[in-house]
């Protein structure tokens, strides 16, 4: 998955090919500036690096990015109008319903993304036309009321539209509606709310409105943001949307922290991977370990998102640093990529031991096999150039069995 930037029009969106050839660094403990410099110098200068990739991701939220498969739901809701229309060009108007009509429901979601109420005032519109033409006069005109007040400067031409459409739309331009009152509620309550596009306050709230097919939208910090489609009568009156909070954003907003649940450290990796459009993360941590500097280093790549076991590399001293992390990233290359990201959890940056799952695991002589098997792939030690300090020790941890 990759991330593209609402801007401009959709046509736009739906040309534009994502081509992520990323490479990002979430580092934590000691300096952080100098550990994500020394990163930055370890990886190919081919690759285009992002030396903060929670910074880089944070603004691509903030400028209104949208992970592909936003984008690809564009692409399809396109393509069910244009499927629905050639339907009803071929007078093959029960087809055309349905496929305008699923359309219009795929297209609600993305409503409040720049340039979704246009797309499902387009579903509405067509659809409208085509109740006409099955003698269904009272939905045509609240279908074609609901795109007009979508996309009000939509042009209608007969260059593009039958005779009898362009008429249907005029008499809908030209109905004074009956006003009915609205009360919305969300949860939670101070959501932003929209109906139609025209922004009405914060909920809860009572809006006048037309009678006929309307659609909400509700806007609150570290939720996802929701449309609802809604029809106002004599006996529907009140609006109740439910916002699901946004673990990912709210995750990156607060960023990486020594003690992260791996479940937490997770969706943080993801987010970063998916809003700073990276194909790679490295996470670093400069930390202590017997007294001495110590790299503690995990690479993951998405998608799905595989990480690395964990490389601890000592160094002797901050000189070091640069060639340091050089190596612990070779070292995460000729690893084996199955591990979920985990790294800020781990007991070696908090500084707890690992927590008991149960007697038996620890069981010397359910394990003792393991242990001299592992014994022989956990440390492996490499010269690294560290002033007249000795070399530094590799230890590529192949999976902690407890854990993993």
């Amino acid at each position: 998955m990759r991330t593209l930037w609402i801007a401009g029009a959709i046509a736009i969106w739906l040309t534009r090919v994502a081509s992520a050839d990323g490479i990002g660094v979430i580092a934590i403990g000691g300096d952080r500036v100098a550990i994500a410099k020394a990163a930055t110098g370890a990886v190919d200068g081919k690759a285009r690096v992002e030396s903060d990739a929670i910074a880089r991701a944070r603004a691509a939220v903030a400028s209104g990015a949208v992970p592909i498969e936003t984008v690809q739901r564009f692409r399809r809701v396109r393509e069910m109008i244009d499927e629905g229309w050639r339907a009803y060009l071929r007078v093959q108007f029960e087809f055309a319903q349905s496929r305008l009509a699923s359309a219009r429901t795929e297209a609600e979601a993305l409503v409040a993304l720049p340039g979704g109420d246009a797309l499902y005032a387009e579903a509405a519109l067509k659809l409208g036309a085509v109740l006409g033409q099955l003698g269904r006069a009272q939905e045509a005109q609240a279908a074609i009321a609901l795109a007009l007040a979508l996309d009000p400067d939509r042009p209608i031409t007969l260059a593009e539209f039958s005779p009898d459409i362009v008429s249907a739309v005029a008499a809908a331009r030209a109905v004074v509606p009956e006003i009915k009152r609205v009360h919305v509620a969300t949860e939670p309550p101070g959501a932003l709310v929209s109906i139609d596009g025209k922004e009405l306050g914060r909920s809860p709230l009572d809006a006048d409105v037309a009678r006929g097919q309307h659609v909400v939208v509700a806007r609150a910090p570290r939720f996802t943001t929701r449309a609802l489609g809604f029809a106002v009568d004599d006996s529907h009156r009140e609006v109740a949307i439910d916002l699901e909070r946004d673990d990912e954003l709210a995750t990156l907003e607060s960023g990486p922290e020594p003690g992260m649940p791996d479940v937490a450290t997770q969706l943080l990796v993801e987010a970063a991977l998916r809003f700073a459009d990276l194909d790679e993360l490295l996470l670093v941590v400069d930390t202590e370990r017997r007294g001495e500097p110590t790299l503690l280093l995990q690479r993951c790549v998405a998608w799905p998102t595989r990480c690395s076991a964990i490389v601890e590399l000592g160094y002797g001293n901050r000189e070091g640093l640069v060639q340091a992390t050089r190596t612990a990233v070779q070292e995460t290359h000729a690893v084996e990529l199955r591990y979920t990201p985990s790294l800020f959890g781990d007991p070696r940056v908090t500084g707890k031991p690992p927590a008991e799952h149960c007697h038996a695991c620890r069981s010397p002589w359910l394990w003792g096999g393991v242990s001299v098997a592992a014994a022989i792939t956990t440390v492996i030690v490499i010269a690294v150039v560290s002033a007249s300090k000795p070399p530094p020790i590799v230890s590529t941890d192949p999976g902690d069995f407890m854990k993993h």
